[in-house]
């Protein structure tokens, strides 16, 4: 790990206005540096604004105040298909609801951040299968995802996350839709290639087991954030 930085948060402001014009505010003031290679999860009771958070974060939106810089770059000033082509490559996603696509194999499903960004299509398959051979989906690569358990779902779209060798990976309740057991072994299959890859993770969960095997612990509550110690959670 080194202490090279990839995400600023500076004095953070952010909210909505809803129908009647009133302005609700989500989060209020929020800052924090995250390093290269770190682990973070980002903790809160429901609707405290965790996904709007790591929304902003991974440069998906922009805040009413304040700045972001990922990978070194003003989030906050760039105009969405430029912080599209910023993140391309460069930042990689899971989400609690795996979002594959069901007309498409395993394999395709995990080839196409590749060819999107332009990697050549018999490139784009030898490393899609090499990741879904890593996580342990060798022999599932002609399954669509109606043919795939949960968990199994959930390594196709860690294998996609991680084909373009991302410098950071966004997670959004990654084992929210699992059991238990199937959730651990996603859990230590995310870890073991924070470690190996030295891709840095952030993450947001309800899972309490999860968010303790990370490096750094933030709580967003009534739109603060501060950040805890593992042993508190």
């Amino acid at each position: 790990m080194t202490n090279a930085q990839v995400l600023s948060v500076s004095s953070v402001s952010h909210g909505f206005v809803d129908q009647d014009g009133q302005h609700l505010p989500i989060l209020r003031d929020v800052s924090l540096q995250i390093n290269q290679g770190d682990s973070v999860a980002i903790v809160g009771p429901s609707g405290a604004g965790k996904s709007t958070l790591l929304a902003l974060l991974a440069g998906l939106d922009v805040p009413n105040q304040g700045e972001i810089r990922l990978l070194d770059q003003s989030f906050s000033t760039l105009s969405e298909d430029a912080r599209a082509k910023a993140r391309q490559g460069s930042v990689g996603f899971v989400f609690q609801s795996f979002q594959l696509l069901p007309g498409l194999t395993a394999l395709e499903n995990v080839m196409l951040p590749l060819e999107l960004a332009g990697v050549s299509v018999k490139l784009a398959k030898q490393r899609a299968a090499d990741w879904l051979t890593r996580v342990g989906l060798g022999a599932r690569l002609r399954h669509r995802p109606r043919m795939l358990s949960g968990g199994e779902q959930q390594r196709t779209a860690v294998a996609r996350a991680f084909v373009t060798d991302p410098a950071l990976l966004f997670a959004d309740e990654p084992t929210g839709n699992l059991d238990r057991r199937t959730g651990e072994s996603i859990s230590d299959l995310l870890f073991q290639l924070n470690q190996d890859t030295g891709a840095t993770l952030v993450l947001v969960t309800h899972d309490e087991r999860l968010a303790s095997r990370c490096d750094r612990i933030f709580t967003l509550d009534e739109g603060q954030l501060q950040e805890s110690t593992p042993c508190s959670v």
